[in-house]
């Protein structure tokens, strides 16, 4: 693995680079927040199994997180959306012909969205748990605030819709510790991302983690597949029992998660 800094005109970007000898890359949207950190280490372990496996990784930190440029609260939409474009360029000055998508969480909100503006082709899209409803999302995110003024015993108590609309206006918030810009989180609101007509990606595969013995999918990731389906993408949708890490107090793994995204590629 060789970590760099990818400079642009105004900003440098850290990636992570997992090369291999081959022309196929997979390029890996994160996910937002506290989420990405809990997934980093998931991150490396994929991306190592795929070198092994032929094929090469990227991965990298958006503007204003990790170790990129920029604060978090600087961060926009549009900024993230032209981060995957700048890594995409670099990509094909490597020789990488097969590039492949590969999105965790709310990042397959950002991969959903730049696969709708871009005429680039794609191998595939690997989404790990996809978000894809940018308001159900950005509301459970904003309750963290709203459950935090309802502890603290003086503090003026806050409702989720009262944030959501402070937002809208054009206000910064703090929520869990990040600064969130309304550039960056009204386009977020504004996402659906159920009923897309994507036409430039060869494969879909979709991973979910259920903590239901059953393991049936979420609704809207079902409603979501069988859309894609309906307009004739080859789409694959695996649900397995195990442990979500994106979310878990620890930093854990989920090796299941890794076997299975493994075999999909080999199809």
């Amino acid at each position: 693995m060789t970590p760099f800094f990818l400079e642009h005109q105004n900003y440098s970007l850290f990636v992570n680079y997992y090369p291999s000898n081959t022309e196929k890359c997979v390029l890996c949207i994160p996910a937002f927040a506290e989420e990405m950190n809990k997934s980093r280490r998931m991150v490396s372990q994929q991306a190592r199994a795929w070198v092994e496996q032929g094929y090469s990784v990227v991965s990298f930190d958006l503007f204003g997180t990790g170790d990129s440029y920029g604060e978090f609260g600087e961060a926009t939409w549009r900024i993230w959306l032209d981060n995957i474009n700048e890594l995409i360029l670099w990509l094909k000055t490597k020789g990488y012909s097969q590039i492949s998508l590969w999105s965790l969480r709310a990042g397959s909100l950002l991969a959903l969205d730049f696969l709708n503006r871009t005429d680039e082709k794609f191998d595939r899209l690997i989404a790990w748990q996809p978000v894809l409803t940018g308001e159900q999302y950005v509301m459970q995110f904003l309750r963290l605030k709203a459950a935090a003024s309802f502890m603290e015993n003086n503090a003026p108590q806050i409702k989720t819709s009262e944030i959501k609309q402070r937002l809208i206006e054009g206000h910064t918030e703090e929520v869990a510790g990040y600064l969130l810009n309304p550039q960056l989180m009204v386009p977020m609101l504004e996402l659906k991302c159920l009923q897309n007509d994507i036409n430039n990606v060869g494969y879909f595969h979709v991973f979910e983690i259920s903590l239901d013995e059953a393991s049936t999918p979420t609704y809207q990731t079902q409603k979501w597949v069988d859309n894609l389906k309906q307009l004739n993408n080859h789409v694959s949708l695996e649900i397995l029992n195990d442990i979500q890490f994106w979310a878990s107090q620890e930093i854990t793994e989920s090796k299941k998660l890794i076997s299975l995204t493994c075999q999909a590629l080999d199809e």
